[in-house]
């Protein structure tokens, strides 16, 4: 007896099936981008349970005939390629004919169409893939699919869908990403009797990204508009003051598709090397046109991995289109972004000894003159060498910083504000404070600080020989250890006079319903204002820098995983590293002696000094064998 045998064509569809549609949201991609490809320019989706039980996408396309409404569910029927060189110049969203086969596989499926010439329409009706219904009805041009029931002929397939809210909200997420491609087309999401989400459908990236990503992001984005060789770029991208915690933030699309791409990724992150902090990464929109012989979109079932015929010359036409929009408006550098081209520039690094911070100016005042300045720096040295103590108006402390005077005045974000100057005065030194919560659970080198290295980077000497100390990554470690101790235990939220507004996208609105009861535990007081707005009641004292941006962390953490339990353990160390990174002294800031003195103790008193909360290094360490064998000998 033969041991091969040739499956039954119930059992390959349903093998086929799974590569295809593994949740609700593969069966909506299919379904819309069908109706992309014809042409819609509205496009509504209805849902109930999630998708689970029923999807429903109604279109205005050109529609089909009835003959094409037939045989439009065999496997490999459709209209989008002809011949084999077809292949080479795929221009539509879909063209392997799998998609509406490979859905009535595993639902029950029922398809209504009429194309403008036709009087009449046609309904079909299918069920695990055998046609059960050809009939003439009454509807309107486009096509209207109605899937039910999904894998009630799979039970195992079923078993492993998510939650309603979670699947749902992956279905959300999707069609903000469509929306973003396809600005003109106007999307909507319904569930039962809500609606979800709506796109405006104008025509403008802009319009659809202010829906999406919110009114108030938009106004920290850059437009990027730039015509290569190889390929066409247009889009937004963040200014660095906007970060995210992850990359969920980032959208790619070529030739209007969505993709997935670790290597746009990595080079929208080069785009702004040095100028964010580690473990953050930028929000962008881009829009990428090339030669459809150049790409190939037939490397996996979902069509979203691409392979670039001429990869490193599309990579490095993109990294230049991403940082002209960022040099052109002085965006780089972060702290002088909104400052006029070549109006202020960087001063020379006052020495070690003489670095000092005065009271925060006031927008646009002038800088003291060089007099006063030399004559703040001689009080300075004379304190030192007296060993008296420095009155926290003249120096600073507390981070983050003060602006320095010869530095240009700082983000509007980045000011203390009085009351924080108020807080900070009453303490002589918060990093000289915090190390005493701590001990250190590894042997921390006695380190003398000899002077600084702009743009971010602390000299010292130990027995161990020079040590170079990355300020930002060892304030960001002194600062999470501090915030991590004080969400492990019970948070006491402070109460806002004036709550702040967030408008949540769509697809994370959801989201945070449900987890309104766990952000409270961690001090955040978040109510729900309706519609998309919620508003931020309360927060924990920690998060008083920028508390809309930290809870909007707090929602990507998970985001990320939005079907597990919450783990809150997970949950409060990501939490403490996003405050700590926010908080911690940045790069171009000048620190006073004083100053590096306590955040080298600070760091001593951690319990792991040698890295920062996202696995970069604090400092390195180059030993007098390795100085001895540089200088000879």
């Amino acid at each position: 007896m033969a041991n091969i045998i040739v499956l039954d064509e119930t059992i390959a569809n349903q093998i086929a099936a799974g590569e295809v549609v593994e949740r609700p949201v593969s069966v909506v991609k299919e379904l819309v981008e069908n109706s992309l490809d014809a042409g819609a320019q509205r496009i509504s989706v209805e849902l109930t349970q999630g998708g689970i039980t029923g999807i429903k996408v109604v279109d205005n396309g050109c529609g089909m005939s009835a003959q094409d409404a037939a045989l439009c569910f065999q496997r490999h029927a459709t209209s989008k390629i002809r011949r084999p060189e077809d292949l080479n110049r795929i221009n539509t969203l879909g063209f392997r004919g799998e998609a509406l086969p490979s859905i009535a596989a595993v639902a029950r499926v029922t398809l209504t169409t009429r194309t403008a010439g036709e009087l009449g329409g046609t309904a079909v009706r299918i069920e695990a893939g055998q046609i059960k219904e050809i009939a003439a009805v009454g509807c309107p041009v486009g096509t209207t699919v109605e899937v039910t029931d999904l894998f009630f002929n799979t039970p195992a397939r079923r078993k492993f869908l998510k939650s309603v809210a979670a699947e749902t909200g992956q279905i959300s997420d999707l069609l903000a990403k469509l929306a973003l491609a396809r600005p003109d087309v106007r999307f909507e999401l319904r569930s039962g009797n809500r609606i979800l989400f709506v796109s405006p459908g104008s025509g403008s990236l802009k319009d659809a990204a202010a829906v999406i990503l919110g009114a108030a992001n938009l106004n920290s984005m850059l437009e990027v508009n730039c015509q290569g060789e190889l390929l066409a770029v247009k889009g937004l991208i963040s200014k660095p003051v906007l970060t995210r915690a992850s990359r969920q933030y980032q959208n790619f699309f070529i030739n209007g598709r969505y993709i997935r791409s670790s290597l746009f990724s990595n080079v929208l992150q080069q785009a702004y090397e040095n100028q964010i902090p580690g473990g953050r990464f930028p929000v962008a929109v881009l829009h990428l046109t090339i030669d459809p012989a150049q790409v190939d979109v037939n490397v996996h079932p979902t069509k979203m991995e691409v392979r670039l015929a001429r990869e490193k010359e599309v990579l490095d036409e993109l990294t230049a289109a991403l940082i002209k929009p960022l040099q052109s408006t002085g965006a780089i550098g972060g702290l002088w972004e909104n400052m006029p081209a070549r109006r202020h520039e960087r001063q020379a690094t006052p020495s070690l000894a003489g670095s000092v911070y005065s009271e925060q100016r006031a927008a646009g005042e002038p800088a003291p003159p060089a007099a006063a300045n030399r004559q703040t720096e001689q009080q300075h040295v004379a304190a030192e060498k007296s060993g008296g103590a420095i009155n926290s108006r003249q120096l600073h402390f507390a981070l983050p910083l003060k602006s320095n005077p010869s530095m240009p005045p700082v983000e509007q974000t980045e000011r203390i504000t009085e009351k924080q100057q108020d807080r900070a005065d009453s303490s002589e030194n918060i990093l000289l404070e915090q190390q005493k919560d701590y001990r250190p659970a590894v042997f921390f080198p006695a380190l003398t600080p000899t002077g600084l290295l702009p743009p971010t980077y602390v000299l010292a000497y130990g027995e161990g020989g020079l040590y170079i100390i990355d300020q930002h990554a060892a304030h960001e470690r002194v600062l999470y250890e501090k915030y991590l101790q004080q969400l492990q235990q019970e948070v006491v939220a402070q109460m806002l006079l004036t709550p702040v507004p967030l408008e949540i996208p769509p697809h994370e609105a959801q989201l945070t319903v449900r987890h309104i009861l766990d952000f409270n535990k961690l001090g955040f007081i978040v109510e729900h204002f309706g519609g998309d707005t919620f508003l931020l009641r309360g927060i924990p004292p920690q998060a008083a820098q920028a508390p809309g941006e930290i809870f909007m962390d707090l929602l990507a953490l998970l985001q990320e995983s939005p079907s597990r339990q919450i783990d809150m353990s997970l949950v409060i160390d990501r939490l403490a590293a996003s405050m700590a990174c926010r908080e911690a002294v940045k790069a171009g800031k000048n620190l006073g002696s004083l100053e590096i003195k306590a955040l080298l103790s600070g760091l001593a008193g951690c319990r792991q000094p040698f890295t920062c909360p996202h696995g970069r290094p604090t400092l390195i360490q180059i030993s007098h064998e390795e100085l001895n064998k540089r200088f000879k000998r």
